[in-house]
């Protein structure tokens, strides 16, 4: 007799918010680069430039990552 109502529910991963996140980092990420490329070390521009990089590999993912998690039309889930 088991009841599989009990205990909790699986967890969710808060994409959208990460999503948003990712977002920000990018916009920060690509106005500190043009700062730096500007008026600053170009040290520092590369580095902000690695950056973006990184944030766009990070948006790839939650992209798959959101849309493997959202309901197929047509399913009978």
């Amino acid at each position: 007799m088991s009841d599989d109502r009990l205990g909790f529910p699986p967890a969710r991963s808060a994409l959208r918010f990460r999503l948003i996140l990712a977002l920000f980092g990018l916009v920060v990420s690509v106005a500190a680069t043009v700062i730096f490329a500007v008026y600053g070390p170009v040290a520092l521009a590369v580095l902000c430039g690695l950056l973006i990089l990184i944030t766009i590999v990070d948006l790839v993912i939650i992209r798959r990552r959101i849309r493997r998690e959202l309901p197929r039309r047509g399913s009978d889930r």
